[in-house]
């Protein structure tokens, strides 16, 4: 398997989860590719920049992955109105490296929005091909994450040839027609509820225990949890709590968040008074305080195992990481329904 952009490794993770050998990897920003190499020590990990990188120089797989920059296209930015050719250009640059890598399976993630600018079938020379072809996009979906277990309502666009991924949550307990039945979605208290107080001191010999993954640490042991870092003052919640129940131009979000309900999406900016901000209820020597959700938690909403280590000492950094990553959740079933797929043909 082939991962372009790979950031910190979440479209990887779920796909190695499944037993897929990642082969290598590209990403041009540092933190990425060094939190990368971390995690998939078997894998030839290369920080180079994806414009220049030769088609030639990339190993055949039967599986290619990647997650272009987004910001461009983000309804987020700027209102909407990012440089959308500038956002283009890496996604193209992925679709021709697609066309010479000609993989079994490829998939290509991002925010939904891009479904309204990239057409299904075009001209190869716009992706940089010389030649009359034409390039067809087979399928394109926009896949809510919580869908597939991530505690985390994320809408996320996947496009590429790939087989449709079998969901297993919906908003509440359910069964289709046909005799499937779905578990109500993942709320975000599950995750938050299985880590100690981050405004505490870590404490040895207490076991921490992931809530996805049959996996444990020592307190002592959980790393990007622990500090007053995430804490809001005063100041900073009351204006929060504006921001989320008296803006003039949005609708009103709940302040603070639900823990029974999934979170929202995570952001790869954890602004205390930003509106997008998920906001986190906690008693401090018996007073209502509020904080944002710790790296560890995001982490956790994103599907990481709590064991994953993320390389940089700027938490800005770190949180950067974990918001850009395709939550794993969502990776493994994809990885899943190809799976299956190849056991029936």
């Amino acid at each position: 398997m082939v991962d372009f952009f790979c950031g910190a490794g979440g479209f990887s993770e779920g796909f190695r989860q499944l037993g897929f050998e990642i082969i290598y990897a590209v990403d041009n920003w540092n933190p990425a590719v060094e939190t990368y190499k971390l995690n998939n020590p078997s894998a030839k990990v290369m920080k180079a920049d994806i414009m220049t990188l030769e088609h030639g120089d990339v190993p055949e797989a039967d599986v290619v992955i990647g997650g272009p920059p987004c910001t461009e296209f983000s309804s987020s930015k700027f209102g909407g109105n990012g440089d959308v050719q500038k956002g283009v250009i890496l996604v193209n640059r992925f679709l021709n490296l697609v066309y010479h890598l000609k993989p079994r399976w490829w998939i290509m993630e991002n925010v939904p929005r891009l479904r309204q600018i990239l057409p299904t079938v075009f001209p190869v020379k716009s992706v940089g091909i010389d030649n009359d072809g034409r390039f067809e996009i087979p399928k394109t979906s926009v896949l809510n994450a919580a869908d597939f277990g991530v505690p985390q309502k994320r809408f996320r666009l996947f496009l590429g040839r790939y087989p449709d991924p079998v969901k297993s949550h919906t908003e509440i307990a359910s069964t289709s027609l046909d005799g499937a039945t779905f578990a109500p979605w993942i709320p975000m208290g599950r995750v938050v509820d299985a880590f100690p107080s981050p405004l505490g001191r870590p404490q040895r010999g207490v076991p921490v225990l992931d809530p996805f993954y049959d996996i444990s640490l020592d307190e002592s042991e959980l790393r990007d949890h622990f500090g007053d870092y995430c804490l809001f003052t005063q100041e900073e919640a009351e204006r929060n709590r504006r921001q989320k129940t008296e803006h003039p131009y949005y609708g009103k979000m709940r302040f603070p968040d639900d823990l029974r309900r999934p979170a929202r999406t995570v952001m790869a900016k954890q602004f205390n008074t930003a509106r997008e901000t998920t906001v986190i209820e906690e008693l401090r020597n018996g007073n209502t305080t509020y904080r944002k959700p710790t790296v560890r938690e995001c982490a956790s909403l994103q599907c990481y195992p709590i064991d994953y280590a993320f390389v940089e000492s700027a938490i800005s950094t770190r949180y950067r990481l974990v918001g850009n990553s395709v939550p794993v959740g969502l990776s493994k079933a994809i990885a899943a329904a190809i799976l299956r797929e190849e056991a029936r043909l």
